[in-house]
């Protein structure tokens, strides 16, 4: 029944095939189809299949990792090296294409992308539809399942063992994680092909790290665009956002990123800048540039019906833009009013749509906002295009609306992620995106739409951001205060306390909404949220070293308590808290008028991060929190390199501080460039290891570096939960040690015997 073929392995029912493909030894995937050779991958799919050492007995083929059992009906069970049952079809139907499985062991469930949840969603289902949210409903909620971003993987999780299933299909899809008693986990489509991957691991880290095989992880983004940005719909002419830009550094507040939305735009026109508004463009450009600040200006895909209008023109000469039904070009509305949409399904549109960006990079702008591009198209009442509009792939081939909607906003965020690289070869791309699919991660940040100035919408972007990161999207955030709607003080400074630890931390609202930008509620909230923004500056070593190792391991920056405690039961639905890589655990107010919270501390040594008091964790504790403290908590071991406050990212950090929390053993790599340039793919960097050892009687506490090929900044060392000492070494130098704090070279051995 199960025969050996040049990709992996193949059985046969009597109406259809199974396929098995393996791209690594926990990574194996299963395509249904009803001829002998696998269906095509999505554009999701990166990672090439492996040969691996399996042996075939009967209908079960053993690997190092999995048994897999498979039977006349080519359903699948799916068993550890050690018998235990990880995985089992109750019903597979091709007709409707639908994937049943028994709920086994998982207590919970999480992925998803980007969805309105809490953390765990067991016991819930959903669907995945790219959808313009309040185009269809006034508030993201709840009992809207469908968002911006069609993410078809989730994990399912226990104390002992972890799996992800990746179910590769771009039409819409449906996931149900147990919803009713006694029922099964199931997923399906409208359309398209029976096609996962199953990925196992005893970690729910390792199983993110193999999706993120699978399907990439994030680009190392400019250094600048980890900093703090500024955006609101609209800085309507270009003297308010120069008052804006004055103002940012006559009150001191840190800031490296402004956006412009649609109006700088003539009449709405994708490419064109409002000559009246935005007069002399390049030169307001270049005087931003010179106060430290790098633009970010908004592309819709909608390119306005007007004839003379060179973007229209082109496209419509070039046949690029997608037909409908009867295959005349579509007409559609957004912003510029009629709008045709280009076929991003094309390598020649894509890469047309990358050129236009010439005339706004000439101009000194450093980044772009692909917004609307879901697509959004008001005329509909689904506020997208008909499923039967006609997309034509590079070979020719006819493609259904209803088959590249989802795929549409990351086709056109890998046409401006290579265009941006062909006008800029030696300058990173930023590019943040509202729609995406699996993969969408390669090219561009995404933040969350738009949001409200609601308390619940603080309180949801926590899990929300979660669980983008673990379905392999890092470079996450919501817009700070809230876009709908009127944000109040004490709203902005909660949420500016989360979105300094938020990988993308942008303050951004509404038209007709009050102003929400950091001086506009008094002195009082001013100061409160400068604070926590000078403290987002004080962390880029960390939060830059973080994203290095996102870059190439695909680890969320913003994780769940989870996944560093998975033994844990009790974090399982916890959405309320958070970590921030490894080091940090934060633990926002989310409510008005709180001025204390509840706080869950898992099992070990924690360290409060703004009294160094030390607290046994493995229980709840309550934290006073009035409005200008946000409860923050280091785990013991942790190293956190910190710098001094800046206005914004300008070249290299000139020192930094490792602050070093004892009690248990860790390592940490800090990570070193120009922070601008692919010259770290040439080797132009350094990557330096700081370790611990604590063993209750010495503490030894060293630096190796992995690579010394970029300048590194000058090191001081700080030591938390040392009350005394006998003696201390560095560099095998009898030392005094002042303060808990000492100067250190970058390769180090320093020595306490307590």
């Amino acid at each position: 029944m199960i025969s050996k073929t040049n990709y992996g392995y193949c059985c046969k029912s009597r109406e259809f095939f199974l396929h098995i493909l393996f791209y690594g030894e926990n990574i194996v995937r299963f395509a249904y189809s009803k001829c002998q050779k696998p269906p095509s991958s999505t554009i999701a799919v990166v990672g090439n299949p492996i040969s691996i050492a399996a042996v075939v007995e009967g209908n079960t083929i053993n690997s190092n990792a999995f048994s897999i059992l498979i039977d006349d009906n080519l359903k699948v069970k799916i068993f550890d090296s050690s018998g235990n049952i990880l995985s089992e079809d109750k019903n597979i139907n091709l007709d409707d294409v639908k994937v049943e499985k028994h709920l086994l062991w998982e207590d919970g469930f999480y992925g998803m992308g980007e969805k309105y949840s809490w953390l765990n969603m067991k016991g819930t289902d959903t669907f995945n539809w790219n959808t313009d949210v309040i185009g269809v409903t006034p508030i993201h909620h709840s009992l809207h399942k469908q968002y911006h971003t069609s993410i078809n993987f989730y994990i399912g999780l226990t104390s002992d063992k972890c799996y992800g299933i990746y179910f590769d299909n771009s039409y819409k899809s449906f996931f149900n994680f147990g919803k009713l008693p006694n029922s099964d986990v199931n997923f399906s489509a409208e359309g398209g092909n029976i096609d996962y991957y199953f990925i196992y691991d005893k970690h729910v880290s390792n199983v993110v790290k193999g999706y993120t095989y699978l399907t990439g992880s994030m680009p190392l983004p400019p250094k600048a665009f980890l900093g703090y940005q500024q955006c609101r719909w609209s800085y309507e002419d270009r003297d308010k956002l120069l008052e804006v830009a004055c103002r940012m550094r006559k009150e001191g507040i840190p800031c490296d990123v402004l956006y412009l939305d649609i109006d700088y735009m003539e009449s709405y026109k994708v490419f064109t800048i409002d000559p009246e508004k935005f007069n002399d463009f390049k030169g307001m450009v270049r005087k931003i540039n010179e106060m430290g600040f790098k633009l970010v200006v908004i592309v819709d895909p909608g390119v306005k019906v007007e004839k003379d209008y060179f973007v229209y023109d082109e496209g419509s000469a070039k046949d690029y833009y997608i037909k409908d039904s009867l295959g005349e070009v579509y007409i559609g509305e957004v912003w510029p009013g009629k709008a045709v949409f280009p076929d991003f399904l094309r390598s020649e549109v894509r890469q047309w749509w990358g050129s236009l960006h010439k005339e706004l990079v000439d101009n000194g702008v450093l980044g772009f906002w692909n917004d609307m591009n879901e697509p959004s198209d008001f005329t509909t009442q689904s506020k997208t295009l008909p499923e039967d509009s006609i997309h034509r792939d590079d070979m020719g081939n006819l493609k259904s609306h209803a088959e590249i909607h989802n795929l549409y906003g990351m086709l056109e965020c890998e046409g401006t992620y290579q265009g941006l690289r062909e006008l800029q070869p030696n300058r990173r791309p930023f590019l943040l995106t509202r729609a995406a699919f699996a993969g969408c991660q390669r090219y561009a940040a995404l933040w969350t739409g738009d949001n409200s100035s609601v308390w619940e919408h603080l309180e949801f972007s926590l899990p929300i951001n979660m669980n983008l990161g673990l379905s392999g999207y890092a470079f996450v955030g919501g817009d700070v205060g809230g876009f709908v709607g009127d944000a109040t003080g004490e709203l902005l400074a909660r949420w500016t306390q989360v979105g300094a630890f938020t990988p993308l931390f942008r303050n951004h609202s509404c038209k007709d909404t009050v102003s929400q930008e950091p001086w506009c509620f008094g002195e009082d909230v001013l100061a409160n949220t400068k604070k926590y923004i000078q403290l987002r500056y004080q962390l880029l070593p960390y939060l830059y070293s973080l994203a290095k190792l996102s870059s190439i391991e695909g680890h969320p920056i913003l994780r769940p308590l989870f996944y560093h405690f998975q033994g844990d039961k009790a974090t399982y639905s916890i959405s309320d808290q958070y970590l921030f890589g490894g080091e940090l655990l934060i633990c926002p107010v989310l409510k008005p008028g709180a001025t204390a919270r509840l706080v869950y501390l898992p099992a070990g040594l924690w360290y409060d991060f703004w009294t160094g008091e030390k607290i046994i964790g493995g229980k709840n504790i309550v934290r006073e929190a009035p409005i200008d403290l946000l409860p923050i908590y280091a785990r013991a071991g942790a190293i956190l390199p910190m710098t001094s406050i800046k206005q914004f990212v300008n070249g290299d950090d000139e020192d930094v501080d490792i602050h070093i929390y004892t009690g248990e053993d860790n390592c940490f790599n800090l990570y070193f460039d120009d922070g601008t340039s692919f010259d770290y793919e040439k080797n132009q960097y350094s990557e330096v290891v700081v370790c611990i050892e604590d063993n209750n009687k010495e503490i030894i506490i060293s630096s190796r570096l992995l690579h010394n090929n970029y300048s590194i900044p000058s090191f001081k060392v700080k030591l938390y939960g040392i009350d005394s000492y006998s003696r201390a070494e560095l560099n095998g130098e009898v030392i005094a040690i002042t303060n808990n704090e000492l100067q250190v070279p970058s390769k180090f051995l320093l020595k306490i015997t307590r």
